[in-house]
Parts: C-alpha cells; sequence; structure tokens
C-alpha cells in the first residue's frame, strides 16, 4: 500500500468516500471474527473507518491502519476514540503478536502479498486464517 501513487488514492475525496461507502454488515463481521482468539483487532487499509467503526461496534479492541493522510484523518475525525496509525500492510507500525485478528475490507488488492503476507503473520499472536467478506 505504501507503494501506490497517490493519484492512485482516494484520499482527494476522503470525505465523500466516508458519506457514500456501504457499512459492513455486524453479522458480516461477526462471522469474519469467529476464530479470533481474543479481542484484539487490527483492520489494515482502514480507508476512513467503515469496518472499523463496525469492529468498535462489536466491542473489538480494534486499531486501524491506513496509509493515505487523508483517509486516515477523515477516519480520525468520525471516530476520535479509535486508536489509528499510519501505516501500510507492508510495514505495520505495531509489536509481534500484538492482534487476534486482522481484517481488510475491500483493500486486499492494494496490497503487495509477498511482503504482506509475512507482515500480517508478525503481527498476529495465533494461526493466520482467511476469511473474505
Amino acid at each position: 500500500m505504501s507503494q501506490r501513487p497517490l493519484h492512485a488514492s482516494f484520499g482527494a475525496a476522503a470525505a465523500a468516500y466516508a458519506e457514500h461507502r456501504p457499512d459492513y454488515a455486524r453479522a458480516a463481521v461477526r462471522w469474519a471474527l469467529e476464530f479470533a482468539p481474543g479481542p484484539r483487532v487490527l483492520d489494515l487499509g482502514a480507508g476512513t473507518g467503515k469496518l472499523t467503526a463496525t469492529l468498535a461496534a462489536l466491542d473489538a479492541d480494534v486499531v486501524a491502519v491506513e496509509p493515505d493522510p487523508a483517509m486516515l484523518a477523515e477516519l480520525r475525525r468520525a471516530l476520535p476514540a479509535v486508536r489509528a496509525l499510519p501505516g501500510s500492510a507492508e510495514a505495520i507500525p505495531l509489536p509481534d503478536a500484538s492482534v487476534d485478528a486482522v481484517l481488510a475490507g475491500n483493500a486486499l488488492h492494494w496490497f503487495d502479498m509477498a511482503v504482506a503476507g509475512p507482515e500480517i503473520a508478525r503481527v498476529l499472536a495465533g494461526v493466520l486464517r482467511v476469511r473474505r467478506l
């Protein structure tokens, strides 16, 4: 994600993106978290926080990571109580084994999985399981 050119980002339209992008269904997010051994969840490529908001509403201990400064600013404006950090799937700004689950809502296609895969495994406290919403 950090390699993505700025012109390929939605940052210039972050407020409109946040307003018009649909929310995630709580039942679908619960399903995605079914195998998580604990409540610590990373929303990777969090954008303006659509998935982050659903995770927070489900009482997850969520941290959001987003590379685009405008998207991150919109997320922080909408969800001031959520820990939101600049970073990317290829360079996650969290310690080893610090989360129980990693979710990416409509962001996986931006990741360089050759680099992001080992990074995701590094921050996960348990076994890597993949589920697609």
